[in-house]
């Protein structure tokens, strides 16, 4: 999305995919990116342009204006299309200017979760760790190892109000389900012995730098289950954030090259990854097409609406109700992100 204009007249198109059930309107918001290149405006059918301006946050700006998108998927025969709100946020910025720990993540999740999104889904390009992911294969995170260096705030608890929110799944299972089902359907990405794998964990570092061959060698020996497969420089804090702000996030992760480990590999290069990336562009967007289609069904609409993460956080948060200590500019940003019911109602009883 690095051309992406604060307005938007006329229509964008993509790729059309087979409908199957009907639709409703619902918010159905996907974030975007990775490392080196924002996916440019994604897929559907129709895109009818809703133009808004970028949401001040407590935590200050988002690091672009917000799309907000109505899309109609295409109607049969069997069913009526009905339109599905979408928002799309360039992760990197409008001209890919913010390094992986320069993004404004809090002022992101918090400009989303303003507009009322209830589910995200965010696109990375990843180094592989394993041989059997190879690069321009598509993968569905499940879990997510945290690499970096505290450099990046990373929690919306801090200040006076102290939140410790359960991160043991960090990527929302249902909404993964739903999004393996889509793109792993015969006919919606294209390329030879292309795969698409379900359910890997990621490692999150640092960067803007390349790993070392020894730091990637590491990376491999960790002992997780599933062992680590991919690493990016995105994951962290956003899946943290956008669990601590009860919004439902799964993340789509783009192979583009084998990462330090690999004998073949004199080290990984933007010229070897933008390679990929290219090949890669083309299936994002059919990808995100796939998408919206099955998130736009009936059946899905509890999995996008999120309201199993309703009040989740709140229950971690250490004296929401005492009557000294708290900060109150810590008070205020959080009325802002959740509201005032949120804030006051009363702590059920034990």
């Amino acid at each position: 999305m690095d051309n992406l204009p604060k307005t938007y007249p006329g229509k964008l198109s993509i790729p059309q995919l087979p409908t199957h059930a009907d639709k409703k309107p619902r918010p159905s918001p996907h974030s975007h990116n990775r490392w080196h290149r924002p996916l440019r405006p994604p897929p559907p059918t129709i895109y009818s342009p809703r133009p808004h301006p970028p949401t001040l946050t407590p935590w200050g700006l988002p690091s672009s204006p917000i799309a907000i998108l109505s899309y109609t998927p295409p109607s049969t025969a069997a069913n009526s299309a009905k339109p599905t709100v979408v928002a799309f946020l360039a992760r990197h910025g409008l001209h890919h200017q913010y390094a992986p720990h320069e993004i404004p993540n809090r002022a992101n999740v918090a400009a989303l979760k303003k507009l009322g999104v209830k589910s995200v889904v965010g696109f990375s390009a990843v180094g592989s760790l394993r041989e059997e992911v190879k690069p321009r294969d598509f993968c569905v995170a499940g879990g997510v190892v945290d690499w970096t260096k505290g450099v990046r705030p990373w929690t919306f608890f801090e200040g006076g109000m102290v939140g410790h929110v359960s991160m043991a799944d960090p990527f929302d299972g249902q909404l993964s389900d739903a999004i393996y089902k889509a793109i792993s359907r015969p006919g919606v990405l294209e390329g030879e012995n292309l795969k698409v794998h379900n359910g890997n964990t990621v490692i999150c570092i640092e960067g803007p730098q390349f790993s070392t061959r020894n730091e990637s060698l590491m990376y491999r020996s960790f002992a997780t289950e599933p062992p680590i497969s991919c690493i990016n420089m995105s994951a962290v804090p956003e899946c943290k954030l956008f669990r601590e702000a009860e919004i439902a996030y799964a993340s789509i992760l783009m192979s583009t090259d084998y990462d330090s480990w690999h004998s073949t590999n004199e080290g990984v290069s933007v010229e070897m990854v933008m390679g990929h990336m290219v090949a890669n562009g083309e299936n994002a967007k059919r990808a995100v097409a796939a998408v919206l289609e099955e998130l736009s069904k009936d059946e899905e609409r509890q999995v996008v609406q999120a309201q199993r993460w309703y009040k989740k956080s709140r229950g971690g948060v250490m004296g929401l109700h005492k009557r000294y200590g708290k900060g109150d500019e810590a008070v205020e940003r959080l009325r802002w992100l959740f509201g005032e019911e949120w804030l006051t109602e009363e702590a059920p009883k034990a």
